[in-house]
């Protein structure tokens, strides 16, 4: 029929086909780029809220704004009646050196014959820097010839004394300052020479480097030791590079450890190197691939991790908002129900609460089909293990924040450039983070693994477990 059509007519027909089929393709195309422009402005927003991204990075818009609080009508310091906070007095034991001042004239009326007072004197303590802190000491080494035989005999040094340059104190004050404060070798020269007055080059600080990392090689095997056998393990991995390459730090923090190792892949293989092939112990972790070897009810997958993406989902394109809502209400009431009743051990008022909110994600991953929805469906045996196994925590930030420092180190340094780098990177790393979490001095350890090492006996203890009742 169509073809009876006027030839006018006919022209006009196709020409509407032909725009009403442009007009279907630039709305599919419309609705294409909208569906892209979403995602561009939601990953444009993300800041630390809604991503792993560090706090450091957020742009300055981003920051969430502060409600003012109404200027107080109080003047600023110390209030009246506040306990005022001083330094304290060294004990008598602990002072170097004692110097008696007393007076000559009276204040009063100038006469010069005085009377010791009974009272107490009032005790004035001054911190004094030396103006050269290192002591050089030379060691003479006399020869004698033998009334018999006629060799010349050279004295010996005492065991007491280094056999190189420096003793074993100035080189850990190297290593501490290379690996425990990441100045770089030029700064860690300049200040050994400004403010010690000690002249070591960029390579003996290198060498030094070397030596630390082989009298620390028992202590991180300490630690390795403790991780692997611990009932609860955070690990977590950053970038880092040897030579310009990527290589990956592997963090793990234990209840008595925290272990570091440089690995060349981010993989199963890498993590089974750090905790062991046969770790019983439950793995509180990220949902990144390599650690799905690892048994689902042994693990516990980290529930901030969780909150920054369905708050991404939650404030991101329009067709997740729902979704990114409803996950985080319950991840926030996760956060929630393990402040108020696990810190404070109600066990069965955590596992009653957490059995709820087990719920209530199942119907979720199984309502919604989404990425995180599927990625979750095979992994809900381990959003809950922090309910049902004591000291678990549903996050995974103790092993965030060990990572931190070492993230600092790399941006400054740029990472190793040798193997022989890494160890020193990863053993100095591993007995600062375990000896600070005790609070003790991580200086006056490396000096006595030093002098150990150097004479041949054993190394102080990093690892303390605590003795079986």
């Amino acid at each position: 029929m169509g073809d009876d059509l006027p030839e006018g007519v006919t022209e006009l027909r196709d020409l509407v086909v032909r725009l009403l089929g442009r007009v279907e393709d630039l709305e599919r195309r419309e609705a294409k780029h909208l569906r892209r422009i979403d995602q561009l402005e939601s990953r444009l927003a993300r800041d630390s809220r809604t991503s792993s991204k560090p706090p450091s990075s957020d742009a300055p818009w981003s920051k969430r704004r502060r409600v003012r609080k109404p200027k107080s009508e109080r003047p600023k310091g110390g209030q009246p009646g506040h306990e005022g906070k001083g330094r304290e007095l060294f004990d008598v034991s602990a002072v170097d050196e004692i110097q008696s001042h007393r007076p000559t004239v009276c204040d009063s009326c100038g006469h010069d014959e005085l009377a010791e007072d009974a009272r107490s004197p009032h005790r004035h303590q001054v911190t004094v820097l030396p103006v050269r802190l290192a002591r050089i000491v030379e060691h003479q080494l006399h020869k004698a010839r033998c009334g018999r035989c006629g060799e010349i005999t050279t004295a010996a040094l005492p065991e007491h004394v280094s056999d190189g340059a420096f003793c074993p104190r100035t080189r850990a004050l190297a290593g501490t300052l290379r690996g425990v404060y990441r100045l770089s070798v030029r700064e860690v020269e300049r200040l050994l020479r400004d403010v010690f007055g000690v002249a070591m080059s960029t390579g003996q600080i290198s060498t030094e480097e070397a030596r630390l990392a082989a009298s620390l090689h028992g202590a991180h095997l300490e630690a390795l030791g403790a991780v692997r056998t611990s009932p609860a393990v955070h690990v977590d991995e950053t970038p880092w590079r040897r030579g310009g390459r990527l290589t990956w730090l592997w963090s793990a923090v234990a209840e008595h450890a925290t272990v570091f190792r440089v690995d060349d892949r981010r993989s199963a293989k890498a993590l089974r190197r750090l905790v062991g092939k046969r770790h019983r112990g439950v793995l509180i972790t990220d949902r990144m691939g390599a650690y799905d070897t690892h048994p689902i009810e042994r693990r516990q997958l980290c529930w901030a991790h969780l909150e920054r993406d369905f708050r991404a989902l939650a404030e991101g394109p329009r067709g997740g908002r729902r979704l990114g809502r409803r996950g985080l209400a319950i991840a926030q009431a996760v956060m929630r129900s393990h402040r108020l009743f696990g810190e404070h051990g109600d066990r069965a008022r955590l596992l009653r609460e957490a059995t709820k909110l087990r719920t209530r994600m199942e119907r979720l991953v199984t309502a919604v089909d989404a990425p995180i929805t599927r990625h979750l469906r095979t992994r809900l045996g381990g959003l809950f293990t922090y309910a049902t196994v004591p000291g678990v925590d549903p996050t995974n930030n103790a092993a965030e924040r060990a990572v931190r420092k070492p993230v600092l180190w790399r941006k400054g340094c740029y990472g190793s450039q040798s193997d022989r780098g890494e160890r020193f990177v990863e053993r100095v790393l591993t007995v600062t983070a375990t000896l600070r979490r005790r609070g003790e001095r991580v200086f006056d350890f490396l000096a006595e693994s030093l002098a150990a090492h150097a004479a041949g006996t054993d190394p102080p203890v990093l690892v303390q477990l605590p003795i079986p009742r």
